[in-house]
């Protein structure tokens, strides 16, 4: 099988993105119901969406071209990921760094040199294990994806042949690693436990075994398992739960197996359009996954400006009311920033993406 568009992973975007921006707000009371409370969980979904794509179009490389180009293939990662991150980047110590210590005359919390250093080596996640970095954490993110594709494309390339097996490898060396942490790490509130936290290889690493399966779909016997309806059925109401209801298992080690791999069930079966239960192809959320990256990388200077002005000019007292206009503004701002800077900035690198 050899799919030339993945359906309904722009809405699948976008849904990872809003829960993201929801979870962030940071005045409201709502943060205590699990669909205000599930930032978390949906920025894990983000890493297994990246391995599955992007094990997918290497794939789809191979079965064009015959090779991979490493060049291009980072020329494409750059891109498509830098222009923003550094943007946020520029914004955010500019702000924080600079503006913050000057008007209320003391630092943030985080040494200016140092954490700058982390963030242009794309070292994010081991600043944010360090230090408070404010509107700059959702940063951590994008710096474990770029990490995870410094390695991916040559592993894959090299390794082509025998891909499957190194897939499997890649993901069990990665999960014992994670599970290891936890058992062995006592301090979870040490840097170090933060930092092993935050690399999400591991579900990256499932994400691409079912970006693999989906490509080799004919080839596959369990594939065809994976598209029964009762288990679509199963996970997309475990994981409506979950966000909607559920209590939050955020600190058991073996929900975030489970939940991951409920996340790749539904991301296969969401590109089948001939076995999927749900047709995720609605015009308005594939136009919001679009913009997704641009949702999830400016919701928090969002965040910042709102709460600032909420603070100072609107007078809180657990106001229901008040609550429900600081998400509507967050939502809003945040989809006009984002659709802006998706016309007028991102765009343009777009484009150059496009020129080989």
């Amino acid at each position: 099988m050899n799919l030339s568009y993945l359906r309904g992973l722009n809405t699948l975007r976008f849904f990872a993105a809003f829960f993201v921006i929801v979870s962030h707000a940071s005045i409201t009371d709502f943060k205590v119901y699990a669909f205000f409370n599930r930032g978390f969980d949906a920025v894990e979904f983000f890493f297994v969406l990246s391995g599955f794509l992007i094990t997918y179009l290497l794939l789809k490389e191979i079965k064009k071209t015959g090779n991979i180009s490493i060049k291009q293939f980072y020329k494409r990662r750059v891109l498509r990921i830098w222009p923003l991150y550094f943007l946020i980047f520029c914004i955010g110590f500019i702000g924080l760094g600079i503006v913050y210590p000057l008007f209320t005359g003391k630092s943030f919390g985080f040494p200016l040199g140092k954490a700058a250093l982390l963030y242009l080596f794309f070292l994010p996640n081991l600043s944010v294990s360090l230090y408070p970095m404010g509107m700059l954490y959702p940063l951590w993110s994008i710096g474990v994806e770029e990490q995870f594709y410094l390695i991916w494309a040559p592993l894959v390339k090299f390794f082509k042949n025998k891909l499957l097996l190194v897939l499997l490898l890649v993901a069990f060396i990665t999960t014992a690693f994670y599970i290891l942490s936890f058992m062995y790490i006592s301090d979870h509130d040490s840097s170090l436990f933060k930092f092993i936290k935050s690399l999400k290889f591991w579900a990256m690493a499932i994400g691409a075994i079912f970006g693999y399966i989906l490509f080799h779909f004919e080839e596959i016997k369990i594939a065809k398992y994976l598209t029964s309806k009762v288990l679509q059925v199963l996970a997309i109401v475990i994981v409506c739960y979950h966000y909607l209801i559920g209590e939050s298992f955020s600190e058991n080690l073996y929900y975030h197996f489970v939940i991951v791999l409920l996340y790749a069930i539904i991301i296969i079966n969401s590109c089948l359009e001939s076995t999927s239960v749900i047709n995720l192809e609605r015009k308005p959320f594939i136009y919001l996954g679009t913009i997704s990256y641009g949702l999830y990388m400016y919701h928090m200077l969002v965040d910042y400006f709102l709460r600032t002005v909420y603070q100072k000019f609107v007078p809180y007292s657990h106001n229901i009311i008040v609550d429900i206009s600081y998400y509507v503004l967050l939502i809003g701002l945040t989809i006009s920033i984002a659709s802006l800077s998706y016309k007028y900035f991102e765009s343009y690198f777009l484009k150059l993406k496009a020129v080989h």
